[in-house]
């Protein structure tokens, strides 16, 4: 259907798109979407919302899977939600919004000739964010000097998840089970996890994640109590810092200036995923293989990226960190 739809549609879309992109100009809108990318990567969307805002002041459309991580944003003039539609759906309009594409209407994901995203990015050795990964292509240039995502909450908002949550005054966030699905590679092993917590018994840790994720002991199980983004959001943004492997929580840190200590394994670079209160836990000096990119579990004995990042290294750097 898509191959029938590209033969129909083709020519009509290259006669339309430069008129459509002349509108663009005329009223000062900037179009950004995508419909393939995690949460993770639409939160690092939101800090190209910011960057188009402040370098150039456009009317921002956002066209998402994920709107709630826009909501409330005075900087998206429109967000259109392409939460509850098909996949089918989803690469049709990715399609067409692709063929209309121009200096006023980009497609955040990663887009390099007929690259994936992994090949390129293990042939480069790149060192890029992956704000920047997503947004390279774009025809309008950007300046990445100060990468921050943006989630913005209601002041109802705030006053709702503070009677729903009761939180402790101080706590630490805490993730040893990271999202798989991806790649296997980014582990680091749920045990170090529990000897980190035992090890710091004076950090009250909260440990948030899906319900059948594995419960550290010694911590306050959040597993499964946030029922949406806009609260796991909130309760991030109310920790004094966390402890996670690389992915969502990291980012969602980073819009809140939030110090985050994470596992980087020699998936990829730490650069990546480096924030100005992120703080890397990795083998140092990285494996020969690093960044290996592979999606497929690690054909390394031992695996020693993350094998060989120490418990006691990791909690000196927490207590060094956190006892400013």
């Amino acid at each position: 259907m898509i191959i029938l739809l590209k033969e129909i549609v083709t020519i009509p879309l290259k006669i339309f798109a430069p008129l459509l992109n002349r509108l663009l100009q005329k009223f000062n809108i900037f179009i950004l979407y995508t419909t393939r990318l995690s949460a993770g990567d639409h939160v690092c969307m939101s800090a190209v919302v910011r960057m188009i805002d402040e370098q150039y002041g456009f009317k921002i459309m956002v066209i998402s899977a994920y709107p709630e991580i826009f909501a409330n944003n005075s900087r998206v003039w429109r967000s259109i939600s392409l939460k509850k539609s098909s996949p089918l759906a989803q690469k049709i309009i990715s399609f067409l919004l692709f063929g209309l594409r121009g200096t006023q209407i980009q497609r955040f994901l990663f887009f390099v000739g007929r690259y994936t995203l992994e090949n390129y990015m293990r042939e480069t050795k790149s060192q890029m964010h992956l704000v920047q990964v997503h947004s390279q292509h774009f025809r309008l240039p950007l300046n990445y000097k100060n990468l921050r995502p943006e989630i913005i909450f209601t002041n109802e908002e705030i006053v709702r998840y503070k009677t729903k949550f009761q939180l402790p005054p101080q706590y630490a966030i805490i993730q040893p089970v990271g999202k798989t699905t991806y790649t296997p590679n980014k582990e680091w092993g749920f045990e170090k996890f529990q000897e980190v917590v035992n090890k710091l018994p004076q950090i009250t840790w909260i440990q948030l994640g899906l319900a059948h994720d594995k419960l550290l002991d010694g911590v306050i199980d959040f597993r499964n109590k946030t029922k949406n983004l806009r609260e796991i959001f909130y309760v991030i943004s109310k920790s004094s810092f966390l402890f996670v492997l690389e992915g969502l929580y990291n980012h969602i840190a980073a819009a809140f200036d939030i110090k985050s200590f994470v596992i980087f394994s020699g998936f990829h670079p730490f650069s990546i995923a480096k924030y100005t209160h992120t703080i890397p836990l990795l083998r140092i000096p990285p494996v020969e293989c690093s960044p290996c990119w592979l999606l497929t579990p690690c054909p390394v004995k031992g695996k020693p990226c993350t094998e060989e990042i120490e418990v006691d290294y990791v909690v000196k750097t927490i207590f060094k960190n956190c006892s400013k």
